[in-house]
C-alpha cells in the first residue's frame, strides 16, 4: 500500500517526462513553445542564483498573503457568527469585493503602495480571504447545538464555547479553504507581479520570455508549480496532525 503510493505518482511523472522529451527530441512541438526536459534541467543548474533568489520573493509574498488573509477571513467569520447585524452589514461589501477581477484591482494597489512586496502581499490576500471567511462561517455554523447549549448551561463563557465546540467543528472548513489558498496564493503573487515588478517569478517569466529563453520561463513555472504542491503538502501535513481521527476514517485503497 505504502509502496504504490510512491511508485504511483513516480511511474506517472516519469510518463510524463518521457513523453516531454519526445515531444521536444522527435520536433512534436516547436522548441519555442515547448524546450526540451535537459535544457530546462541545465538552466536549474546555470541560473540557479537568480532562481532561487526570485522564486524567494515569490514565496514571501504568497506566503505572507496566505497568512494574513486567512487570519483575517477566519477573525471576520468568528465576529459574523457572533454578531448577525455586523453580518448583515458587512458580508455583502465583503461579498461586492471578492468580484473584483485581480487583474483590475492589481494596478490601482501598485499606484497606491508602490512598486515592492506590499502591492502583491495584498493581491495573494484579496485573493484567500473569501474562501476563508466563507467556510469559516459554515464551519463554525456547523457546531453541535446541543453541546454548546450544554455549556451554556454549565455559564461557559463565548470564547469558551468558541474554542471548545465551534473551532473544533470547524477545522475541516477551515483547512478546505487552506488548501484552496496553498494552491492560489502562488498564482496571485505571480499575477501581480506581471503588472510592476522588478523581482520575483512573475518578474522572471516576462523578461525571460520577452527574450525568448523559454526554457528560464518553464524553469519558473516549474518552481511555482513544485512551491504550490509543497505548500499544499504542509497544510494537508498540518491537518492530519489537527485532526488525527482523519486517518482512522480514510477508507483503505487496499
Amino acid at each position: 500500500m505504502r509502496a504504490f503510493r510512491i511508485l504511483g505518482p513516480a511511474a506517472v511523472f516519469m510518463a510524463v517526462l518521457a513523453i516531454w522529451w519526445a515531444a521536444t527530441a522527435f520536433q512534436w512541438v516547436d522548441g519555442l513553445v515547448l524546450p526540451s526536459p535537459i535544457a530546462v534541467a541545465v538552466t536549474f543548474w546555470t541560473e540557479a542564483g537568480t532562481l532561487a533568489f526570485n522564486a524567494g520573493v515569490t514565496a514571501t509574498e504568497a506566503v505572507s498573503g496566505l497568512v494574513i488573509g486567512n487570519a483575517l477571513g477566519l477573525l471576520l467569520a468568528i465576529l459574523f457568527v457572533g454578531s448577525p447585524t455586523s453580518r448583515r452589514s458587512v458580508l455583502p461589501l465583503a461579498m461586492a469585493a471578492q468580484s473584483i477581477p485581480i487583474v483590475a484591482i492589481t494596478p490601482a494597489l501598485i499606484i497606491g503602495f508602490g512598486n515592492g512586496m506590499e502591492p502583491k502581499i495584498l493581491v495573494a490576500l484579496f485573493l484567500v480571504f473569501f474562501p476563508m471567511l466563507v467556510n469559516g462561517m459554515r464551519g463554525l455554523r456547523s457546531a453541535d447545538a446541543e453541546v454548546g447549549e450544554l455549556l451554556h448551561s454549565l455559564s461557559a463563557s463565548g470564547f469558551q464555547r468558541l474554542w471548545m465546540v465551534r473551532l473544533p467543528a470547524a477545522l475541516p472548513f477551515i483547512f478546505t479553504a487552506l488548501k484552496f489558498s496553498a494552491c492560489g496564493c502562488f498564482v496571485a503573487a505571480i499575477v501581480a507581479e506581471w503588472v510592476a515588478s522588478d523581482q520575483g517569478l512573475g518578474h522572471l517569466i516576462v523578461l525571460a520570455s520577452s527574450q525568448y529563453r523559454n526554457d528560464e520561463v518553464w524553469a519558473a513555472v516549474i518552481i511555482c508549480t513544485v512551491s504550490s504542491m509543497a505548500l499544499v503538502g504542509l497544510v494537508v501535513l498540518v491537518e492530519r496532525r489537527a485532526m488525527p481521527w482523519l486517518r482512522r476514517s480514510e477508507p483503505s485503497l487496499a
